[in-house]
């Protein structure tokens, strides 16, 4: 009786531990797979569908009173001593009106040594001419040679009269535009001892020049409308259009890259030269155009892609892009209305790989 109760103990504990066992191995396995599903799980990402928007964007930058046209008269440049300015500051001025006397007195010896040495030419040759005429038609050829001379050294005296005459005119610097002038300064040197124009006179007309980051100037157009304020003329708007784009940028002070670009007032403008104005460029497309939200746009090499959704898996896109607002950008080439984009895309999303939207 006791070795099969001990046979009867045995075999229980042989079930057991098998269903022990397969308890373990289910376990096991049931964290396997969880394990293998954590990896295998389809990314979930969330989408947005190209659109046509019209795009705006409003560019704010600081503009400066400048001048359409100027001419400034260096010191430097001169050929000769300033003898007196002829004009004042504020003064306004016609072209071809005289700014600049400079001195003459070199100038003036030249003209008179030029004008005695066309006097002597000219006395030769009446000489030269009377002996000609007095002389007996057979003897005339004998004095042709020197009458050529004598000719030929009047036209070389006239011609050095009218090179001196010329250099003493260009000792009246006149003005080159009609105008305002801002400057007149006979020394060429300011207060502080820095080098100054002698003259510099200004067109009436007037342009805002403001230097723009390279992003900011992409967006704008020639033709496209501006408005500008300024706190010395508070509760006043001023209009104008954008009327130049430099094609090229350059470094700025704080050693950015900006590009110059100009609008022209419309209507009268009293804004003084120098005057900061604040000024804000709207752009907008002239018909609704392809456009994504800006999440979407990832870096792709030197330029731009999204992810497209297409049949469950995300494929990389390279796009072309043009005007953008504060939200969204229009897409030039790569997508179309209706297609589907992904927005914010994780970092290790890779293209051609199937996903979940949310």
């Amino acid at each position: 009786m006791s070795l099969a109760i001990s046979s009867e103990q045995r075999r229980s504990r042989r079930i057991a531990a098998a269903v022990g066992l397969a308890v373990v191995l289910v376990a096991l396995l049931a964290t396997g797979l969880a394990v293998w599903r954590s990896r295998h799980a389809l990314p979930v990402v969330q989408t947005a569908t190209v659109s046509l928007q019209r795009i705006k964007r409003v560019t704010l930058a600081s503009g400066t009173v400048r001048p359409v046209a100027r001419q400034i008269v260096n010191l430097d440049n001169l050929p000769a001593p300033v003898e007196r300015v002829l004009v004042h500051v504020g003064q306004r001025v016609q072209a071809g009106q005289p700014l600049i006397q400079l001195n003459t007195a070199s100038a003036n010896a030249s003209v008179q040594a030029a004008e005695l040495a066309l006097g002597d030419a000219e006395s030769a040759y009446q000489r030269v001419l009377a002996q000609y005429n007095q002389a007996p038609t057979a003897l005339k050829a004998l004095f042709l040679p020197q009458l050529n001379a004598a000719l030929a050294s009047v036209a070389s005296a006239r011609s050095q009269l009218a090179q001196a005459e010329a250099q003493e005119a260009q000792l009246t610097i006149t003005a080159t535009l009609s105008g305002v002038v801002l400057i007149a300064n006979p020394n060429g040197v300011d207060a502080n001892g820095n080098p100054t124009p002698v003259v510099e006179v200004v067109s009436p007309a007037k342009d805002v020049v403001m230097d723009l980051s390279e992003v900011d100037a992409a967006q704008i157009k020639v033709g496209m409308t501006a408005s500008m304020q300024t706190d010395a003329y508070p509760n006043q708007t001023f209009a104008g259009v954008v009327t130049a784009i430099a094609p090229y940028a350059e470094v700025s002070s704080s050693g950015a890259p900006v590009v110059e670009v100009t609008v022209k007032p419309r209507g009268s403008f009293p804004v003084p030269y120098g005057y900061q104005l604040t000024c804000r460029i709207q752009s907008q497309s002239s018909a609704p155009v392809p456009a994504v939200p800006y999440s979407a746009i990832v870096q792709n090499g030197t330029g731009y892609a999204v992810y497209e959704l297409r049949n469950g898996r995300v494929y990389l896109v390279p796009v072309k892009l043009g005007m953008t607002s504060d939200t969204a950008v229009q897409v030039l080439s790569g997508v179309s209305p209706g297609d589907r984009v992904v927005v914010n895309p994780p970092d290790n999303l890779v293209s051609g790989e199937a996903v979940r939207t949310s």
